[in-house]
């Protein structure tokens, strides 16, 4: 009787995650890797995280069943924190943005002219929000469902 209990629990913690997260700890221990060295180096220790199963134990288990269940139903993973994304286009203009602990985004967009603008990005169940330094509401975007 408790094993059929643990194997339905289990079972609902992998349905319920929404099969997809952003598998943050899968992703950094990727990311590791490539900061290792050269190609071979690299190819080595990828070989070995795939032979002790540390690759399986991260995407499987630590982020399958615990941090995209957290991530499903608070709307942020704990891992995902710090996460930083940085583009530049062709005229100069830039942005880039860091995922904050809380879930947020910080966002810093620059123009080709050195003119900066720092935004905080908030998001709820189906909104998305930009507020300015000062927290005063810059824009806000409804998502449809």
């Amino acid at each position: 009787m408790k094993k059929g209990i643990a194997a339905l629990v289990c079972a609902g913690m992998i349905t319920l995650t929404g099969c997809y997260g952003s598998n943050a700890c899968f992703e950094k221990l990727h990311k590791w890797n490539g900061t290792l060295g050269n190609k071979w180096l690299n190819s080595i220790v990828h070989f070995f995280l795939n032979i002790f199963g540390v690759y399986i134990i991260c995407l499987g288990l630590i982020d399958g069943l615990v941090l995209n269940t957290i991530e499903f139903w608070t709307g942020s993973n704990p891992l995902a924190s710090g996460d930083s994304y940085f583009e530049q286009d062709a005229q100069g203009n830039s942005i880039a943005a860091v995922k904050n602990s809380d879930g947020t985004m910080s966002v810093e967009v620059t123009t080709a002219a050195g003119e900066k603008a720092n935004l905080t990005l908030q998001r709820d169940e189906n909104v998305v929000r930009a507020l300015d330094a000062e927290g005063n509401l810059v824009a806000q975007y409804n998502i449809e469902k």
